[in-house]
Parts: structure tokens; sequence; C-alpha cells
């Protein structure tokens, strides 16, 4: 029952805030996970889109499909700022889906535009896990294969010194994810049911 009280929710009447402006959409259907590389934001957004019934997909694997190359390749290629328009265009073809949960890629929230594209269709979750545990949990071949951690776990610290007040202030929910996989969708679920209380 409360699930399906939850999807009425996402699919019909929701309120935001975004910059001081509340706004009532009845189009918000989707889920936007955003959060630093590593943060869970894959693992969670699978489980999340289970729990609601609705389909996940995976913001970086849709530019790689897009690009028809890796997001490392995109980097080495073509640099930083053709990925980030991939990243905006793939924002825009995202929106119009239905019953989708996302897992963004982790500087989805360096351009002002995606943020106001994902805030006028989705409910933005801040998947916060705490630094130290995405450190620990981080192999050194994942850190090698992320472009911009460029190896160094030294890095991650400022990408989130840098990050973490843009996902604060664009999420419309913010969770720690520093429990069980099974607690934190709980969490998030009862947030968003929340909302519906609202």
């Amino acid at each position: 029952m409360f699930v399906r009280l939850l999807e009425s929710f996402l699919s019909n009447v929701t309120t935001t805030l975004y910059k001081g402006v509340i706004k009532i959409s009845d189009k918000k259907n989707k889920v936007v996970l955003i959060g630093m590389p590593g943060s869970g934001k894959t693992t969670l957004g699978k489980l999340l889109s289970k729990r609601l019934n609705y389909n996940f997909l995976d913001m970086d694997e849709y530019i790689e499909e897009i690009a028809n190359k890796s997001i490392k390749k995109i980097f080495d290629d073509d640099g930083e700022k053709v990925f980030r328009n991939l990243e905006t265009k793939a924002c825009k073809d995202i929106v119009d889906r239905k019953k989708l949960v996302i897992s963004s890629g982790g500087g989805v929230i360096k351009k002002s535009i995606n943020i106001e594209i994902l805030k006028k269709d989705c409910i933005v979750v801040f998947v916060d896990r705490p630094i130290e545990n995405i450190i620990n949990q981080l192999s050194l071949d994942e850190i090698n294969s992320r472009p911009l951690l460029k190896g160094k776990k030294d890095t991650i610290y400022s990408l989130y010194e840098k990050r973490y007040e843009l996902y604060k202030s664009a999420c419309d929910i913010q969770v720690k994810n520093d429990k069980s996989l099974s607690n934190t969708i709980n969490e998030i679920v009862n947030l968003l049911g929340k909302r519906l209380e609202g």
C-alpha cells in the first residue's frame, strides 16, 4: 500500500525547493542519486529501482553508449569539457522517461544546467557517504579507472571538499550511506514517504 502511494506521489504532485523557490511538478516520477564517486549510488540505485518497481539507468553507462567509447577514453581523447557536454545531453535525454531511478556521475553537479534539468523532473537524493568509507571501499584499480582521481587518493579528499556543498544545495533529500544497504534503502524510501505526508 505504501509503495503504491509513493509511486502515485512520484508520478503526480511533488513539492521541491531550488534556489529558495518552491515549485510544484506533476511529472516527478524519477529519482536521481547524486554523490561522490564510490558513494554507492549505483548499488543503491539498483536496489531502490527494484523496491519502487522502476527501471534503473546508470548515467555514465548511458554516456558511454551514446559516445561509443569509455568514460576514460572520452577524457583521454576529447577532454573533460566534451564529457561534461555529453553529461548535459544525457540529463536532457532521460528526463522524458517514466518511472526511473538514475545513478548520476559524481561531477554532474559541476554544471548548474544539469541540476536545473534534473530538479525539474526528478527527486534528487544526495548519497552522503563518509570520505573515509569511500577511500576504504575503492580499490586501486577503481581509483585508476576514474579519470578525475588520476590514481591518487588525495584527489578524492580534494574533490570531496570542492563538491560537498554543491551536493547539499542541489538535493531534495540527503541520506547518510554509513549503514547496511537495506537500512540505507529503507531510509531513502521513508524520506520519500515524508515528502508525501508533507
